[in-house]
């Protein structure tokens, strides 16, 4: 049997490397106090944000996590405003609406610095918003005061699959669980919203 031909830059060790860092500590205790979480990704990253919006919200109680999911939105503001104010005109039109003190901006970026991602995290910044951004490569770009957690990696696929496992790892830091596939099955059986189909 051959062995894997795709490189993933010894990610267990990277992983292991990232949570014990005091940049990952700063982002578990953001996580803990933010009610709500807003998550900024490009490409692959994107559907990142996307995944770990939806199960930091449906694993972590009396939180609300975000990511920005509506081609209409994303269209017409990179129209209108230019791409590289995608993000920032996201969290003008649902994040200024917010108490900042209850949010948390977490930008994530493979080179770290994706203009938009940058762009929106210096406005959340300069708006009293929370801010943190998970890079693959150190940000040239990002402000000094705002928190970067950098992998140095070199491949966008390391970067992305790092981004899922350091999150999941969060939920349980956060003093949740990610639960098995059998566990959610017994959990689902008596929920009058759902048939037995897990």
């Amino acid at each position: 049997m051959s062995k894997m031909l795709i490189d993933f830059e010894n990610i267990e060790q990277r992983c292991q490397s990232a949570i014990v860092s005091d940049s990952y500590k700063i982002l578990v205790d953001k996580v803990n106090k933010a009610k709500k979480i807003f998550l900024l990704g490009n490409g692959g990253l994107h559907y990142v944000a996307s995944h770990m919006a939806t199960d930091l919200t449906r694993l972590i109680p009396n939180k609300v996590a975000y990511s920005f999911d509506s081609v209409g939105f994303i269209t017409s503001n990179a129209n209108d405003h230019g791409y590289e104010n995608l993000f920032l005109r996201w969290l003008e039109t649902v994040a200024l609406v917010e108490d900042p003190s209850d949010c948390l901006i977490i930008g994530l970026s493979c080179s770290g610095n994706s203009i938009n991602v940058i762009n929106a995290l210096h406005w959340a910044d300069e708006h009293a918003f929370s801010t943190f951004m998970v890079s693959g490569q150190k940000s040239k770009v990002l402000k000094k005061d705002i928190t970067e957690m950098d992998y140095n990696c070199k491949y966008f696929h390391t970067v992305e699959v790092m981004c899922m496992i350091v999150f999941y790892e969060m939920i349980h830091r956060t003093g949740n669980r990610c639960p098995s596939i059998d566990q959610e099955k017994i959990r689902m059986e008596d929920s009058p919203l759902r048939n037995n189909s897990i």
